[in-house]
This record gives C-alpha cells, structure tokens and sequence, in this order.
C-alpha cells in the first residue's frame, strides 16, 4: 500500500524492529532530497541434512555422514566428514545415536576451522557397550570467504555411532 503524508497508512512511532521499507524511511528521503533507495538485501536460503552412518569414530576424528538434503550453494559436503560454509552466519545441529566406548564415556563436538565449539560438546556417561543419544547445536558466524565444520568425536577412546543427523542452515 502507499504511503501519504497524512501518516494514516504509516506507522512512524518507535516500534522496532522497523521494516526496511516504510513510510518513516520514504518521508525522510522526501525532506532531505535524497534519492537513496532502500532495497531489502537478499538473502539465498542454504541448507543441508546429512544422516551420519552407523561407524567407529576414532579419537579427534570426524563423524562420516551421507547428504540427504540440500538446497542453495553456500554449503558443500566433502565426504570426509568436513562442511564447507562461505561467508554468513550458521545454525549447525547434530543428533546421533550410539554406545558408551571402553571409558564409560562417550562425546562429540562441532569444530570450526579445527577449533572446538565449548558451547556445541555434547557428552554423556554409562556402562560400556550400552546406548545412548547426544545432541548439541551452535551458532557459527564465517567471516573469511569460507569456512570447515567438522563434528568429531571429543572422547579419548573410540566411539560407536549407529545413526543420527546433521542440520546445517545459512540464516544470513
């Protein structure tokens, strides 16, 4: 709908977040004689889900998984376990299935650029051999023009992983 000057399709007040485009940003252009346009940036939706296969993982090594999903071109898969982001911001989330190792322990973590995520381990404690789930997520922002992410095993002992998901998403 167009905006008129008499602000009764506009809504001028402070509310936020305000949209991009206006009446606000197109009355303000108007009395400074600007031609500046204000154009929403767009943003190509990227997204990949990899089931993880059932595996032994050894120490600090990387989880395998097959891609199921994915849509747009900011995010690649190699096969060997590592994620491929251009630059933005990311949403990763893991889930799996698996059983304790030899330690009574089992872990994993999201790694960046070979840097462990503290916020993304998940890790849990039990009698050997037997199941259990872990999930973790984090919020991953690639500055230089790409980025890897790697979801390896953080316990000291290898780990068994019978299945579970991978979800990596591009929010901008």
């Amino acid at each position: 709908m167009p905006c008129n000057l008499n602000f009764n399709q506009c809504n001028t007040l402070g509310n936020f977040p305000r949209p991009i485009f206006n009446c606000y940003s197109n009355l303000l252009a108007l009395l400074n004689q600007s031609g500046t346009t204000i154009i929403n940036p767009v943003v190509e939706a990227s997204s990949l889900v990899s089931e993880l296969i059932s595996q032994s993982v050894l120490q600090n090594a990387n989880a395998l998984s097959n891609t199921v999903f994915s849509k747009g071109s900011a995010i690649f898969y190699n096969s060997l376990g590592a994620y491929t982001l251009i630059s933005g911001r990311y949403s990763i989330s893991y889930n799996l299935n698996g059983t304790i190792s030899s330690n009574g322990t089992s872990g994993y973590g999201i790694y960046l650029d070979g840097v462990l995520l503290p916020s993304s381990i998940s890790s849990a404690s039990g009698t050997v051999g037997s199941n259990n789930s872990l999930t973790g997520s984090a919020f991953v922002q690639i500055t230089n023009p790409t980025g890897e992410v790697t979801l390896r095993n953080t316990n000291t002992q290898t780990q068994v992983i019978n299945g579970g998901s991978i979800t990596i998403t591009k929010i901008i």
